[in-house]
């Protein structure tokens, strides 16, 4: 296409609903309500094909999403040998349980990178799994993974430094075996619905207090380039926000102009089942149309069901605001109010204010205060 392109950055493979395991976060559950096929139509190779074209040199992104999509490996490998000499990469978001050594193999191969769903030392409180346990064999098997990254969920049983500090010592083992460290990920709680409120019982307090340190700790460390390895998911994960914040204000003028989800579903990321149903979100079972549709009628079902616009005066006057721009549109109002923004502020508003300190100290030394 010369006019008009479509941009696809990423096309959520939505391999099935299925999983092994049963955590009491999962924001799937209250939005799930209709198994997926498990049959490929050959017709959604041709749309990927299309899409990769319309990318010109950058690749589109292939995630595989379930359920866990361990389970579903087969679809994995076959959709890999479909589409592997056109323009596309690859990844998936695993809790890991039921990797084998069939699939490190495979996912090596290919250059996959594997993020392991893992909140660190209180695993068990949260996913009743504990897939890096140093006594299980999975754990020996994760680490062979070439590109492999660690995510949690922060909740009222998984705060930022016991994570990171805990993604660490995975790290350190990771390191000495490969000479590179692990990629690393904190999400926030979501409430879409789910049954077990407990975990939304956040110390918010404690949480703020924890990003400021990490704050501190990341400029103080750069500032004075001595960066220790000892520290390095720490440092990975306040860095990304650093260049997030980077973005926001210098490249973008500190300005949210958006109005429509940040993350793109349903824009520029696409999510797909096997049958080239699309969906507004790669965790709900509400479908928005095909990939037989006109994009304009498509798109006019994903813009019935996205609320950024709406919530965006209230956003405009909130800090976290650099980070999360409007937030996820699966979360209600009422759970926006509660909790979800609640945990957002604390999260993000630490960061930036630890940044404008250091800044107008620097500013102020550089001019003898």
């Amino acid at each position: 296409m010369k006019y008009l392109k479509r941009r696809t950055s990423t096309i959520f493979i939505m391999l099935g609903n299925s999983c092994n395991m049963n955590c009491r976060y999962c924001l799937q559950h209250p939005l799930v309500h209709e198994p997926l096929s498990s049959d490929i139509n050959p017709d959604i190779y041709e749309f990927i094909e299309e899409c990769a074209k319309e990318n010109g040199e950058t690749p589109v992104h292939l995630q595989f999403y379930g359920g866990e999509p361990l389970l579903y490996f087969s679809t994995i490998k076959a959709i890999v040998e479909h589409t592997k000499n056109l323009h596309c990469s690859y990844g998936i978001i695993t809790n890991g349980r039921a990797l084998t050594d069939e699939m490190v193999e495979f996912f090596n191969a290919y250059d996959v990178p594997v993020m392991i769903s893992w909140d660190g030392p209180h695993v068990l409180e949260t996913r009743g799994f504990d897939s890096l346990n140093p006594m299980h064999p999975l754990r020996r098997r994760i680490l062979r993974l070439k590109r492999l990254g660690l995510t949690a969920v922060i909740s009222a049983k998984a705060y930022p430094k016991e994570v990171l500090e805990a993604m660490q010592d995975v790290s350190d083992e990771y390191y000495r075996l490969h000479g590179y460290q692990v990629m690393v990920n904190l999400d926030t709680i979501f409430d879409t619905g789910i049954a077990d409120k407990n975990l939304l019982s956040v110390d918010y307090g404690r949480v703020e207090r924890e990003m400021q340190d990490l704050s501190i700790l990341y400029l103080e460390s750069t500032l004075s380039q001595k960066e220790q390895r000892k520290d390095y998911t720490k440092l990975s994960f306040i860095g990304s926000l650093f260049y997030a914040l980077k973005s926001f204000y210098l490249d973008g003028n500190g300005a949210w102009n958006k109005v429509t989800c940040s993350c793109g579903n349903g824009y520029t990321t696409l999510n797909m089942d096997l049958k080239g149903n699309l969906y507004p979100c790669h965790n709900t079972s509400e479908k928005a149309g095909s990939i037989y549709d006109s994009l304009f009628s498509y798109l006019n079902q994903i813009w019935a069901s996205d609320p950024t616009k709406r919530h965006k005066e209230g956003c405009m006057d909130c800090l976290a605001v650099a980070f999360c721009k409007g937030g996820c549109k699966l979360v209600s109002d009422e759970a926006r109010e509660k909790t979800y923004c609640r945990l957002k502020r604390a999260m993000f508003v630490p960061v930036i204010s630890t940044f404008q300190r250091y800044g107008e100290q620097l500013v102020g030394d550089s001019h003898g205060g």
